[in-house]
C-alpha cells in the first residue's frame, strides 16, 4: 500500500486541485445568486473596498479561476488570482468568528487560502492541461 500511495501521490494533489477548483465555482455561483448578502457581508465587517465593484471580482475570480483550476490551465495564475480574495475573507469576514468557535468558517477558509498559496507556487499535477500542454509542445 505505501508504495502504491509513493508512487501515485501526484494524484492525490491533481484530486485537490480538481475538488478545489468545484468548490470555488460553486461558491461563485452561489455568490453570484445573491452578490447583494456579499455586499452587505462586506460592509458589515468593514472590509475594504466593500463595494459592487469588488463583489463582481470575486464572483469573477471565484468562477473563472475555479474552471481554470478544475481543468488544470494556467493554474499557478488562476489560484494567485484566489489569494487575495482569500487573504481578505480570513482577515476581515472571518477572523472575527475565532478559530475554534462552533459554526467558524476560519478553519476552512484559512485551508483553502494554503491550497491556493500551494497551487500557485508548485502549479498542477500530472492530470491538467498544463502537464497536457507542456509534454506534447511541438519542437
Amino acid at each position: 500500500m505505501n508504495q502504491w500511495l509513493q508512487e501515485h501521490r501526484d494524484w492525490l494533489v491533481d484530486f485537490l486541485r480538481i475538488y478545489l477548483g468545484g468548490v470555488l465555482i460553486y461558491k461563485g455561483l452561489e455568490f453570484l445568486s445573491n452578490t447583494d448578502a456579499l455586499i452587505r457581508l462586506m460592509e458589515m465587517n468593514n472590509a475594504p473596498m466593500g463595494s459592487a465593484l469588488l463583489a463582481h471580482y470575486i464572483v469573477i475570480a471565484h468562477i473563472c479561476g475555479g474552471i481554470l483550476l478544475l481543468s488544470g490551465l494556467l493554474t499557478r495564475f488562476a489560484a494567485m488570482l484566489q489569494v487575495p480574495v482569500l487573504i481578505g475573507a480570513v482577515l476581515f469576514i472571518h477572523a472575527k468568528e475565532g478559530f475554534m468557535a462552533p459554526g467558524s468558517n476560519l478553519p476552512y477558509a484559512a485551508l483553502i487560502l494554503l491550497l491556493l498559496f500551494h497551487f500557485s507556487l508548485y502549479g498542477s499535477g500530472r492530470i491538467s492541461a498544463d502537464y497536457y500542454i507542456e509534454t506534447h509542445k511541438s519542437v
